[in-house]
């Protein structure tokens, strides 16, 4: 008999979609969080889940359940782990209940690394879903072609050979009790590693701290497994040199093992060759543009190589492939400018993107705006980068700094000092006074003053933009 589990912290994006691939594996799920909306909250009513909108230890006793699993955006004081902890319930993490009950003894690729992990996972997941092999899989963001960012393995096929399951390996930190990165939990047979840098400055205090992370997850790969890394990124492959696993590397590299050659990339579509080892492997028609995401696929095609598909069912899975949610995403016409939602919000990937939009249009200009919301990027770590990254825009828009008060003033984005980097570069550039959620108002303004027709607008950040991104609709 399936046991009942209990989810606090279920409206993350994560936490909700494990707690539906629970669900649909025959557990009794239940689950709470401070405020549960559309379409999470939809997503889970539809698929059987009752919802407290509230932390209260009432709910913990109405559910009665046999595992409780906690967010790792949970910590002590929260009343509902208080009582947990004061009552002696049994509970756990979520990439431990990951673990345990969707990888198992299943094939695990797990898709790590700085940037780039949503769009790879995404593309694994799909290459084998077009090639018919019903993989699991648990991905961050909102995939195309699927109804769902996490899904277990079919009962048929799970801890069987032909099981697999493809995860976006998160560096970011597993449970108020487990302060390991979160893909220490999930058995890796296949690894690849894209870019590593520094990032998550709430939990890591340096780039060796990360490299250190990554060190020790790579010792978990078993020796008939795979580590495959981007050999564009020197980090990324010294990190490979102490790895008891077979090595393989990838990237623009003239000895990557898996080399991309001959890109041409037009306003609808990305045109690849790739070499592996020398040989002739395939040549690839794919959606996304940009450096970045060619790397994204290959990292992709490689593991799903190793895994058992061949290099046709690579090439049909990839022309059939979709962006996930906010990844360079076209989402509307407006004053016919073209409206893109991307993700970049660390200074590498706004970077990545523009040169990207740049490839895809070279005849349009770009309009930037981007937010400041991460815990690494409201800070000044990347003054410098900030300064530079936007390169190729005609304006740049800058959002309020989130929460400022969490750090002094010294430490802070300086966006007085980047808007004078941009003015000395001739860039137009604006930074927002309003400092609430509906910013955009104010940023939509100066967006109407200096847009022409047929400019490429693109939003940049991991959160709500102030709005904006619904104003421009």
């Amino acid at each position: 008999m399936k046991k009942s589990l209990y989810f606090i912290g279920i409206a993350g994006s994560a936490m909700g979609n494990v707690a539906v691939a629970c669900a649909r594996k025959g557990f009794t799920v239940s689950g709470s969080d401070s405020g549960i909306y559309p379409p999470m909250s939809t997503f889970l009513e539809q698929n059987g889940i009752q919802m407290f909108h509230s932390f209260h230890p009432d709910n913990i006793q109405s559910s009665n359940p046999d595992m409780v699993i906690i967010g790792n955006a949970i910590s002590r004081g929260n009343p509902e782990l208080e009582y947990v902890l004061n009552h002696r319930i049994s509970y756990t993490s979520m990439p431990a209940i990951v673990h345990d009950e969707l990888i198992a003894h299943n094939t695990s690729i797990v898709i790590t690394g700085t940037h780039g992990k949503t769009t790879t996972t995404s593309i694994a997941a799909w290459l084998f879903e077009d090639a018919g092999k019903q993989p699991g899989f648990l991905i961050g963001g909102m995939p195309n072609g699927f109804d769902t960012g996490c899904r277990p393995v079919p009962d048929e096929l799970h801890n069987t050979d032909k099981g697999i399951f493809v995860i976006e390996g998160d560096e970011y930190d597993t449970a108020f009790f487990d302060k390991r990165s979160k893909f220490f939990h999930y058995s890796p047979t296949i690894v690849v590693i894209n870019a590593i840098e520094f990032d998550h400055a709430d939990i890591f205090n340096s780039l060796d701290d990360i490299r250190k992370s990554f060190k020790t997850m790579i010792r978990l790969i078993p020796s008939n497994g795979y580590l495959i890394t981007c050999a564009d990124f020197t980090e990324t492959c010294d990190i490979a040199l102490d790895a008891n696993t077979q090595v393989e590397t990838f990237g623009l590299h003239s000895k990557a093992d898996w080399h991309i050659a001959d890109i041409k990339t037009d306003e609808f579509s990305t045109v690849f060759t790739v070499y592996y080892k020398n040989s002739f492997f395939g040549t690839f028609t794919f959606s996304m543009s940009g450096e970045h995401n060619i790397r994204n696929a290959v990292g992709a095609l490689a593991s799903c190589f190793h895994a058992g598909l061949s290099a046709e069912e690579i090439k049909n899975g990839l022309a059939t492939f979709k962006a996930p949610k906010r990844r360079m995403e076209e989402i509307a016409i407006w004053n016919n400018c073209i409206i893109i939602d991307d993700f970049a919000h660390h200074p590498t990937a706004i970077s990545e993107t523009v040169k990207a939009i740049k490839a895809k249009y070279p005849h349009r200009d770009i309009i930037a705006c981007f937010e400041p919301r991460s815990n690494t990027t409201t800070r000044n770590i990347f003054q410098k980068e900030f300064a530079e990254c936007f390169d190729g825009c005609k304006s740049v828009i800058i959002g309020p700094v989130n929460r400022p008060e969490r750090y002094k003033e010294s430490e802070r984005l300086n966006i007085p000092l980047l808007l004078q980097y941009y003015s000395s570069k001739g860039v137009q550039s604006y930074s927002v006074q309003r400092n609430d959620s509906l910013w955009g108002e104010e940023a939509i303004e100066y967006i109407k003053e200096c847009a022409q027709t047929h400019d490429i607008i693109v939003l940049m950040s991991n959160g709500n933009i102030g709005g904006l991104r619904n104003l421009l609709q």
